[in-house]
């Protein structure tokens, strides 16, 4: 991941939540970094009278199983660096946030689902659109590592640290694939003639550009399997997703573009469809 900065583990006690943990646990010994792992309990969600808040007394004891809970979690890892644990109350994005901002974490690690749904919850949505930070969004997986990295490039500002992260997850072993999405040129109504033959040489345009953006990384590609695809597709979160299935990626690296507390679309279309979609992990990559 080329961190720096100290590793934030969420979990909310899912089936997931064992995962989260050891990944982020094997990330911050891999960058040597710190690993801190917290859970927030959200008063909301207690057992109480309808209409009525949560007593102080029922807040407490939820506190106390939470830590509970958290100790046997961990203390059931077998974990090969130390996390100072955490339990917080209040509304977990923002608990969450708050940790990363006064620890300057660079990285969360979240589960990416509800229990028993597929797709993106709403504490991990919420995450990803807040949080000064990268972050991995989990989904529950077969193998004990990463073995196929989809790494998304649209050859904006966003692809070198993208590609940055997608060569530092395969050098563990993991197989990588660089992707491309182009518009069909045959699919544009407002192209003709000599117009729809200058945009077709926009693959050899893409080309060079993938060879840029991959060329700072040649030597450390020489020990890791990979490829470059280009797709083409007028819909690219839908030929992403798809292709992420078909060739049965377990992580995809994509490009966000900032974070707005007030919950604004921060990364595009594609990149929000995808997150919700695909059925890999991903890591959203701040720039």
């Amino acid at each position: 991941m080329i961190l720096s900065k100290p590793v934030v583990a969420a979990v909310d006690f899912s089936t997931t939540s064992r995962q989260v943990v050891t990944q982020a646990a094997r990330i911050a010994k891999i960058e040597g970094v710190p690993l801190f792992v917290i859970h927030v309990v959200f008063p909301g969600l207690l057992p109480h009278r309808p209409g009525c808040r949560s007593s102080p007394e029922v807040i407490d004891n939820a506190r106390l199983k939470a830590e509970q809970d958290l100790d046997e979690l961990l203390d059931g890892l077998d974990l090969e660096v130390s996390a100072e644990r955490l339990v917080a109350v209040g509304r977990p994005p923002d608990e969450i946030g708050q940790l990363i901002e006064r620890e300057g974490a660079g990285l969360l690690v979240i589960s990416a689902n509800k229990p028993g749904q597929k797709r993106l919850g709403s504490i991990a949505s919420r995450c990803v659109r807040t949080v000064p930070c990268d972050v991995l969004l989990m989904r529950e997986k077969k193998h004990d590592r990463y073995q196929r990295i989809l790494a998304c490039i649209d050859l904006s500002l966003a692809s070198d640290p993208v590609m940055a992260r997608a060569v530092e997850g395969a050098r563990h072993g993991a197989a990588l694939e660089v992707v491309h999405v182009t518009f069909p040129v045959d699919r544009d109504p407002g192209l003709c003639g000599e117009a729809m033959e200058e945009v077709a040489d926009d693959r050899a345009f893409v080309e060079k550009g993938l060879a840029r953006v991959m060329e700072p990384y040649q030597e450390a590609l020489q020990g890791i399997s990979h490829k470059v695809s280009i797709l083409e597709s007028s819909v690219p979160s839908v030929a992403l997703t798809c292709h992420a299935e078909d060739v049965g990626a377990d992580l995809v690296v994509l490009g966000t573009r900032g974070h707005s507390k007030l919950g604004a679309m921060f990364f595009g279309t594609n990149a929000e469809r995808m997150l919700y979609d695909v059925e890999a992990s991903v890591l959203a990559v701040r720039i």
